[in-house]
């Protein structure tokens, strides 16, 4: 050493100058019992113990992270569960959006059209609605049902050349009835759900025509023919 050293904690202290070379022997003489040899240049004892201090604090955070990584695994839930459960929440967010979507397209499009309206705009949201026609002169319109029914009853009805409605049904349903001798031409497509159609193919060629054109998503569409005197029995 070349200088006096503090005194630190587990470490002695120098009262005089002393400069020894590493691995160079020292004899003590009588008059120096007060002295301590250093064997080497530099505080080595509060450098290492520094050292050891900063990797135990630097190998403590580790140290807890994979506890707690360790503690996280063991707390998750099998492949099988989690894969239900995701479907599960899939599930109920899908028809929970749908829902809401019905909800607000119920108050964004009213039904418009009544018995003497030549061409309706009918939406069933969450709902059914319900229509008698007695119109001159039918040229047609929407239908919509979402989350809910619509039953169209147009035996009374004449209608007008090329008539044509669109029908959409959503997780609903569409009824229409017409008399005996009305051609229905369906391109209705499915989607999850059905269309039927049952209505005789008239013998004449220009017999009174309705075309159908739409989607039927998880929903069905459906068009009968029936006499007006005809019992009902459904």
């Amino acid at each position: 050493m070349d200088g006096a050293v503090a005194q630190r904690p587990r470490e002695g202290i120098v009262h005089a100058a002393v400069l020894v070379e590493q691995r160079e022997t020292v004899e003590l003489g009588a008059d120096d019992h007060h002295l301590e040899v250093v064997t080497a240049t530099g505080a080595v004892l509060d450098l290492e113990l520094h050292r050891s201090r900063k990797r135990l604090f630097e190998q403590a955070p580790n140290r807890l992270g994979v506890h707690v990584r360790g503690m996280l695994a063991a707390k998750e839930y099998p492949p099988r569960v989690r894969l239900v459960r995701a479907v599960f929440l899939f599930t109920l967010g899908f028809w929970a959006g749908m829902a809401a979507s019905a909800a607000m397209l119920k108050r964004a499009l009213p039904s418009r059209g009544d018995e003497e309206s030549d061409e309706v705009a009918l939406a069933a949201i969450m709902g059914g609605v319900a229509l008698k026609s007695r119109a001159q002169a039918f040229r047609g319109g929407s239908l919509l049902s979402w989350f809910g029914g619509v039953a169209v009853d147009l035996r009374e009805a004449q209608l007008a050349p090329e008539a044509h409605l669109d029908v959409q049904s959503l997780c609903g349903g569409i009824a229409i009835r017409v008399p005996p001798g009305w051609r229905i031409v369906s391109n209705v497509k499915a989607l999850g759900g059905g269309v039927a159609i049952d209505a005789p193919e008239p013998e004449t060629p220009d017999a009174p025509t309705l075309t159908l054109d739409g989607l039927a998503a998880l929903g069905g569409v459906a068009v009968g023919s029936k006499a007006i005197d005809a019992p009902d029995t459904h």
